[in-house]
């Protein structure tokens, strides 16, 4: 690929008719000055997913279904020197591309990050004080309390990656291996953290980190007491398994997609 913009965005889908507009025109409006690209890898969808993203992204259809292989697959068919990762129902803002590409021009150290996450039911109330912006919704409880939880986790050396909003330097991302499928589907965004952390303690340099004072709304559609519940046992479960994964390396098959 000649063309390599600053910015690679890339969206996987299935069955997000619902969401996946207000997604890309998010996207779309964009006030930046940089040159970005835009990708939805669909899941071979059954609703009108595909129709409406084709309106404002290139739209490839994964030849498996599964969130890690879309978005393996999505990688192999993008350049950009930064990508982002978003999920089909998060809206960023106006100015991310801008701030996101900044704080990666001033800290060379920094390998991935995620913004801040205000989940929402398609309501929120914005202000801004100074240069920051500052959201609530009807789960301000939870946003607080999922802030305090990454940034707990920061400061203890472990951070985590939200999953609906991932900032990864391209280099980083394939010497990472890419994304892997944990037992039951579980768990990709987690154990894509744990690879990008092995990795700084493997290279000993580079940093994963949640942005403070950055964040994207995302829907609350799956917020659940019993779903939550399942997955934390599940991983709890097979952490052995997730921890050998974390460490496995796929660019092979990343360089294999790029084939194809």
């Amino acid at each position: 690929m000649n063309y390599k913009p600053n910015i690679t965005v890339i969206v996987p889908t299935y069955n997000e008719e619902k969401y996946i507009k207000d997604t890309l025109v998010a996207v779309k409006q964009q006030k930046c000055d940089l040159t970005y690209e835009v990708i939805v890898v669909d899941g071979q969808s059954t609703d009108n997913s595909v129709s409406i993203a084709e309106k404002f992204a290139k739209v490839y259809i994964s030849p498996k279904k599964g969130k890690a292989f879309q978005l393996n697959h999505g990688i192999s068919k993008t350049s950009g020197e930064l990508v982002i990762f978003l999920d089909a129902d998060t809206i960023i803002p106006p100015d991310f591309f801008q701030k996101i590409y900044k704080i990666f021009e001033t800290h060379e150290n920094l390998y991935a990050c995620s913004a801040r996450v205000n989940y929402h039911n398609g309501k929120a109330i914005s202000f801004k004080i100074a240069s920051h912006r500052f959201i609530f919704t009807q789960y301000f409880i939870l946003n607080f309390n999922m802030h305090i939880f990454y940034l707990l986790k920061s400061l203890l050396g472990y951070p985590e990656l939200a999953g609906c909003n991932m900032i990864v330097r391209r280099d980083i991302l394939l010497k990472s291996g890419g994304f892997k499928t944990p037992p039951n589907s579980l768990g990709i965004d987690k154990v894509f953290s744990d690879s990008l952390i092995y990795l700084t303690k493997k290279m000993k340099k580079g940093k994963v980190r949640t942005l403070n004072f950055i964040s994207v709304l995302t829907s609350g559609r799956h917020l659940t007491i019993k779903r939550s519940y399942k997955r934390f046992i599940q991983y709890i479960l097979k952490k052995d398994i997730y921890y050998e994964l974390a460490k496995k390396d796929e660019l092979a098959s990343i360089s294999q997609q790029n084939t194809t």
